[in-house]
């Protein structure tokens, strides 16, 4: 069996994509690209991270627990004042229920303020790349920000994750490109960047670590021409953000033409959620118009 050549290995690593510094041959392909590359010139390719970034899942889960606790009130109240009553009752069920609803406002304000991207840029003039992350966390005290970081492009390696188990329905797989920033002239694994993820098959994956590498040697001259995806947020697109293979226009009849027998399987098994899709997608058009916008410090280059 195959093992991964970084040290620590990614505890769900799936197989190490080619060297940086190796001759790009592979097959891009446009289609896996057009989504994520947000920017390209000479000098500099930004792609986006935010196809990869579920949102309006902490929406869904707190207006999900804020509806039930609107339902159970008039029993709890009608426990409260009925007698016999019990201090300590009333106490802990007081208590409980202002818990899980203030908890529910924290999910649905921090799915709100994630911004709505956090991409990547490979600078070739500098030899560098740029990574916007989030200091994301589930505590509502955790103090939350904006990062910075910047690596060598020579200290940077990729490997392809897998995430496969049965959520009592469908067996489900989903793969992502992570990024491996090693240290300088070694296989050891000092950080990963997950620079896309979410996905049911590997042929994209590996398009994006081609075409980084190709750009980072060459430049886009020798590359195929895209059309920069717009960053525009609109609610027909955000409700089948989670079944673009059922999307109106040009964007969904795009998705179903690159459609590959995998992903016209899987569509077909998850087209029966559809009545989970659409709420999930209400809330992702919300987060994402409520979520601060990203952009690079003035200076970067």
């Amino acid at each position: 069996m195959s093992t991964s050549l970084f040290n620590p290995p990614n505890p769900l690593w799936h197989e190490d994509l080619p060297a940086r510094a190796a001759m790009a041959e592979e097959e891009v392909s446009v289609m896996a690209l057009q989504e994520d590359v947000i920017g390209v010139d000479q000098d500099k390719l930004d792609i986006s991270r935010a196809s990869s970034i579920l949102r309006g899942g902490f929406i869904f889960i707190g207006m999900a627990v804020l509806l039930i606790l609107c339902w159970f009130a008039p029993h709890v109240f009608t426990s409260i004042f009925t007698p016999p009553r019990s201090v300590l009752v009333i106490t802990i069920l007081t208590i409980q229920n202002l818990a899980l609803a203030g908890y529910s406002l924290f999910l649905i304000w921090l799915d709100c303020r994630i911004p709505r991207d956090l991409p990547v840029r490979f600078d070739r003039r500098a030899g560098k790349i740029y990574v916007q992350d989030f200091s994301l966390s589930l505590n509502p005290f955790a103090h939350r920000k904006l990062l910075l970081k910047t690596f060598d492009w020579t200290d940077i390696e990729a490997e392809l994750t897998k995430q496969a188990g049965f959520n009592g329905k469908v067996y489900m797989v989903r793969y992502a490109l992570v990024l491996v920033v090693c240290r300088p002239g070694t296989t050891e694994a000092l950080e990963r960047i997950t620079l896309r993820g979410n996905d049911i098959a590997t042929q994209g994956l590996q398009s994006i670590w081609s075409y980084v590498r190709r750009y980072m040697e060459q430049g886009p001259s020798n590359l195929p021409t895209l059309h920069v995806r717009e960053r525009r947020i609109s609610l027909l697109n955000s409700l089948f953000f989670y079944m673009p293979y059922l999307a109106p226009g040009e964007e969904g009849r795009c998705y179903r033409h690159h459609m590959g027998a995998v992903e016209l399987i899987l569509a077909f098994l998850m087209i029966w959620f559809f009545w989970i899709w659409l709420p999930l997608g209400l809330c992702y058009y919300v987060a994402m118009r409520c979520a601060p916008e990203s952009s690079w410090p003035e200076g970067l280059d």
